[in-house]
């Protein structure tokens, strides 16, 4: 009788905790960031405080410049450990499942929400409710000149 051997699994890389300590500080860094920039003199975001101050931006300037960065590259580092694991189909598979279900729905039901706030703090007249402005968020056209930005409307953003 003969028998069948399995093929020899490559043993599973073990995580790295100082990339899961960089990635937990940049993304707590970025609550604060967001935060802060209710506070910011030049920038134009969605929600902003009657006192602000130009000290916010220089502070939020070195997280423009390191935050994003740091989270593509950790994010570069577990993909190639990710791959070499999965292969390049499970991967695949894996990074729709985990990150295309979340996508779309923060598109359809979330991504609505700064635009329509910030059109209820600008007028103090504007009542108009959050299922009744999402036909006007969605009311968008196609402008391949303004690539990577395809998707353009009066309201809409891809956050």
């Amino acid at each position: 009788m003969a028998t069948r051997t399995e093929p020899a699994q490559a043993p599973l890389p073990e995580r790295r905790p100082e990339l899961d300590a960089i990635r937990m500080l940049v993304v707590i860094g970025l609550v604060f960031f967001h935060s802060a920039l209710v506070f910011a003199a030049d920038d134009d975001f969605y929600v902003k405080n009657a006192e602000t101050t130009e000290a916010i931006m220089i502070i939020a300037g070195f997280g423009v410049v390191w935050a994003m960065p740091l989270l593509f590259l950790i994010s570069g580092l577990g993909a190639w450990h990710s791959l070499q694991r999965r292969g390049a189909g499970g991967f695949a598979r894996e990074r729709l499942l985990r990150l295309g279900v979340p996508l779309v729905f923060a598109t359809l039901a979330l991504n609505p929400l700064p635009q329509w706030l910030r059109l209820r703090s600008a007028d103090a007249d504007y009542h108009e409710s959050y299922l009744g402005f999402l036909p006007r968020f969605y009311d968008v056209h196609l402008e391949p000149e303004e690539f990577p930005f395809l998707v353009q409307g009066e309201h809409f953003e891809t956050g």
